[in-house]
């Protein structure tokens, strides 16, 4: 006799697809946590699918454009001049 509260699965890869992607994001989950509690700002995080989406280009061209997009000096000095708008905005005093 069939309850009515049993799930039928008709592709059982969907499920463990589902399950994979639930336990993948679990896993991105506590290694974001670990980082926040060792002093990590793990809030705005990009990912190589940021850049395809609007380039054709392989996984390791989007991770290049990544880091040469990150490690370009005049993203560091916005970085930090927005690091500072946003403390004074906030009353922080500065250390200096």
């Amino acid at each position: 006799m069939k309850n009515v509260n049993d799930i039928q699965v008709n592709d059982p890869d969907v499920v463990s697809r589902d399950f994979d992607a639930v336990i993948n994001r679990l896993d991105i989950e506590s290694a974001k946590q670990l980082l926040r509690d060792n002093g990590y700002f793990v809030d705005n995080l990009w990912q190589t699918i940021d850049v395809a989406m609007n380039y054709d280009c392989t996984e390791e061209e989007a991770h290049q454009v990544l880091q040469g997009a990150f490690d370009n000096p005049a993203t560091y000095d916005q970085i930090w001049d927005s690091i500072k708008s946003e403390a004074e905005y906030m009353n922080i005093k500065n250390r200096d």
